[in-house]
């Protein structure tokens, strides 16, 4: 009979420990969900323009169709100061434009910006990425209403791919043939000229200056070249000023 008893306990706490875990994976699985849920929020246009510290008491804004609570830095962005303009609404062009008056419905338009401005754009996300708290996603131009890229995000995206791949590619053409150096006086006029770090670019060698000319460029470019690529057909010597000159003095129309 004790034998049976005890086999009876043993039933019922194994019964209570499948319960309990089967409860706990329960408790775990909907935290996880409701973290989901967090991270993925998806805001409407309206939904977003509420949160201006009035309606609602937070700041967001949006940036490349991500949402952040700036409400830290409220001195930056409640109403009256410099960035208030971003908040409630996604106005990722004025970070590089500048136009903190453009309500039009290309605000958040970007595909049309230069590379430079498109990589200094990702900077700023990244920038509110550190310093602030990531909220969930705007609706409209890179998202739809279920959080998902639309196909401007994925344009958005291959554009950055390839920016980042020029970048890469003129990091490798300045160690190649680094920026010269370049002054101008009223005495003088312009002067060019190359030295073991001209373009801040440090080496062992010096160079000549010489003009590079790049297709969809409208001017040359100065570079310093080193002796053994002086006959590349991108480069073209300036005129009065000797071939292996490590500097001179040139004239606008040097072309």
């Amino acid at each position: 009979m004790s034998v049976i008893k005890i086999s009876m306990k043993y039933v019922v706490l194994t019964i209570v420990v499948i319960i309990g875990a089967v409860y706990y994976q329960h408790i775990i699985t909907k935290s996880s969900n409701n973290i989901d849920v967090l991270k993925k929020r998806v805001f409407s246009l309206s939904d977003l323009s509420t949160y201006d510290g009035v309606q609602q008491e937070k700041l967001y804004l949006a940036v490349l169709g991500n949402v952040f609570d700036v409400t830290v830095g409220s001195q930056h962005y409640r109403k009256g100061s410099s960035y208030h303009y971003f908040i409630g609404k996604d106005g990722t062009r004025a970070l590089v434009t500048g136009n903190f008056k453009d309500e039009s419905n290309e605000k958040d338009h970007v595909l049309q910006l230069s590379c430079n401005e498109i990589l200094t754009i990702l900077d700023w996300r990244k920038t509110y990425k550190q310093k602030y708290t990531y909220v969930g996603v705007l609706a409209g131009r890179y998202y739809d209403e279920k959080g998902a890229d639309t196909s401007y995000m994925t344009e958005l995206k291959q554009k950055v791919a390839v920016c980042r791949s020029e970048k890469e590619a003129a990091k490798l053409q300045d160690q190649l043939f680094p920026p010269c150096n370049m002054a101008w006086s009223e005495e003088d006029g312009s002067k060019v000229w190359c030295t073991k770090s001209s373009g801040g670019i440090v080496r062992d060698w010096v160079g000549v200056p010489r003009q590079m000319f790049t297709p969809g460029q409208d001017k040359p470019l100065c570079v310093c070249a080193s002796l053994d690529k002086i006959n590349s057909s991108q480069l073209k010597e300036y005129k009065h000023c000797s071939k292996t000159a490590s500097e001179c003095f040139v004239k606008d129309n040097n072309n």
